[in-house]
This record gives structure tokens, sequence and C-alpha cells, in this order.
């Protein structure tokens, strides 16, 4: 018979092995628990892995689809992946080179809207995006030389077209003085006529001819997109040439015409004929808007980012705020005898500069056309 103390440790190791029990059964079920779900987190990774495996083929041959060049540059600029476009356009060597150096080799300028120009003339846009600061660049080069040369033919087109409407809109205005030419000239032969009168026909044959040549010029040079060949133009020489273009005019109109005495060592690129064509059309837009004895001032201002502004002021009667934004654009005109030409050839020349044509005015205080041009070297203007 087991007695008291025994029975009592007895029953203790009954509890201990229930409880042994219980404890080993938890585990089980845990482990149990534990294989299910590292067996759905391996379906899962599988899964993923999967997926990671569509997504990179897909990328693959996207990248090797894509017509646009793909490069990835590490840390240190160097070359160290690219894609089968890219290898066509900057060459099968560029693996592990100095993107720098790449750009060398394969380009041989820029041109001003910062892409990049081969060596037989295609042209090739450049953007990129940073990874990461310690891990690269991807950049992108595609080829927009179609682009390109289709928006020349459509600006060209549109000069052309342009250029119809001018015709049509300018037909009655060059018959006019054409007829007044003609008939003064004929009269010139007579034996009848004096010779006051012989004078004052050569002189309104010769205005009307004037008239004519200023027309065909304006045409001529909105027609070419206002640029020729480029030099560097010194302004002071600029301003001479126009001085001596204006002054028949400013003499007959009893005007005061004053140039900037700031212009010397300042020069631009561009074409001269061009742009003194520009500075003469805004000195005799404003001398015709204000009529007899008008006073007019071109002077220089300095602009942001190393350009000039060339300005031509008047003291006429101003320019409406609403049709500020209308004076530049072809055809449009507020003067009887306008071609509205003048100042639509002076934006064409502008901008065939890289610049931009500008106005302010105030009505009954006058206005100010101005030229803002990329200055030839840096320059202070006082």
């Amino acid at each position: 018979m087991l007695n008291e103390v025994e029975k009592s440790r007895l029953a203790e190791l009954e509890q201990a092995f229930e409880l042994f029990n219980e404890t080993s059964l938890q585990l089980t079920q845990a482990y149990e628990s534990l294989q299910q779900q590292v067996a759905d987190l391996q379906r899962q990774l599988a899964q993923s892995d999967r997926e990671k495996r569509k997504v990179a083929d897909r990328l693959g041959r996207l990248l090797k689809l894509l017509p646009a060049g793909v490069i990835v540059l590490n840390q240190n600029g160097q070359v160290i992946e690219v894609n089968a476009s890219a290898e066509a356009i900057l060459g099968q060597d560029v693996m592990g080179r100095s993107w720098d150096v790449v750009i060398k080799n394969a380009f041989l300028t820029t041109n001003d809207a910062g892409e990049l120009i081969t060596h037989d003339g295609k042209i090739f846009q450049l953007s990129e995006t940073r990874l990461d600061e310690t891990l690269g660049k991807i950049l992108l080069i595609q080829d927009v030389t179609s682009a390109r040369h289709l928006q020349d033919h459509i600006n060209r087109h549109q000069r052309l077209h342009s250029m119809g409407e001018m015709a049509a809109s300018l037909a009655h205005q060059i018959r006019t003085p054409l007829a007044s030419a003609l008939l003064y000239v004929s009269q010139m032969n007579s034996e009848q006529l004096d010779e006051a009168k012989r004078t004052k026909f050569v002189d309104k044959a010769l205005h009307s001819l004037k008239h004519l040549e200023g027309l065909v010029k304006d045409m001529l040079q909105y027609a070419k997109g206002g640029k020729g060949s480029v030099h560097r133009i010194e302004i002071a020489d600029l301003f001479e040439r126009v001085k001596q273009a204006v002054e028949t005019q400013v003499k007959v109109t009893d005007s005061e015409l004053t140039f900037a005495s700031n212009a010397s060592g300042v020069a631009i690129n561009g074409d001269l004929d061009g742009m003194a064509t520009a500075l003469q059309n805004l000195i005799s837009n404003a001398i015709d808007v204000v009529g007899k004895d008008a006073k007019i001032e071109v002077h220089l201002e300095k602009a942001a980012d190393d350009q000039i502004d060339i300005i031509v002021s008047d003291q006429g009667p101003g320019i409406e705020a609403d049709k500020l934004e209308k004076v530049f654009e072809p055809f449009y005109t507020s003067r009887a005898k306008g071609t509205g030409l003048g100042l639509a050839v002076v934006r064409a020349i502008a901008e065939a500069h890289n610049g931009q044509a500008w106005v302010k005015s105030i009505p009954g205080y006058g206005s100010k056309f101005g030229i803002r041009l990329p200055l030839a070297e840096t320059k202070e203007i006082q």
C-alpha cells in the first residue's frame, strides 16, 4: 500500500505528465502552423519571383524594341549598361567609358536648344534622371532629326501661306504707288512741262518707287524667316548703317533721331542686313505714327542672362492695351497706308536671332519697341 507521501508524489507526476502532454500538443500544433506559414510564404515568394521575372522580361524586351537609346551611368559617370538603340547611336565600344568622352566622340556640337548634333547632321535630344545620389543616372537619347525637319517644313509652309495672304492683301497697295509712279514718269517727257514741275514729278515718282521697294523688301525678309548669314555685328556699326538708311525720312518729316552713346564694344552674332531692316522698320514705324517733328530715341539696356535690349522710343499717341498683343501679327495695321508687315518682320528677325521682340506703351505717353538679343560676348552696358 502507498502511504500518503507516495500518493502525493504520484499525483504530482501525473499532473506533470498531463502538462507535458498539453505543452507537447501545443508545440506540435504551433510547428504545424509554422510549417503551413512557411509553405504559404514559399508559394508567395515563388509567385513573386515569377512576376518579377515576367516584369524583367517585359522591360528587357521593351528596351530592345525602344527606338530611343537608354544609357545607365554609375556614380563616376561611366557607362555600365546600354540598350541596342544606344549602341547603334553611340557605337558598340561605349561600355565602361566616361560619358563625357562618349559625348565628345559621338557628337560634333549642340544647337541653341541644347540638342546634340552629329557629324552627319542628325539631331538628338538628351534627357536624364538620377537613380540615387550614390547610384548614378539613367539617360534617354532619341533621334529628333525628322521632327525638327518637319517643324522647319511646317514653319516654311506657314511663311509661304502667309506670303499668299500677303500678296492678296498687298495687291491694291502695290497698285496705287505703281500707278502713281507710271503716271509721273509718263508726264516727264512733255515739252510743256516746266523744270519745277518736272522736279516735282521726279520726287513723287521716286517716293512711290521707294514705297514699292520697301514693300518688296519686307515681303522677302518675312519669307526667308528673318536671318541670313551669321557674322559678328558691332552695334555701333549697325546704328551707323541704320542712321544712313533713315536719314531722308528723318529730314523730310523734320524729325529728331538720336542713338545711344554706349554702343561701343557691344556686339551680337547674326545677319547685318536683317538686323538693319528690323531696326529701320521700328524707326520708320515710329515716325509714321508720330508724323511731323517726331522725337525718336534708340538706346541700349542690359537684360538678364548676357542679353541686351535695343529699344526704339517715341513720344507718340501710344497703343491701347488690347492692341499690344496684335501689333506684331502679319497684316495687322491701324494706319490706312500701312501693310501690317513692318513689325511682323521685326519679330521674325528677332526670333531668327534667338531673341524676341517686345513692346511697352501707355496711351498718350508714347511707346517703346525693343529687340532682345544674346550678346556675342559679355559686355557691361552702362
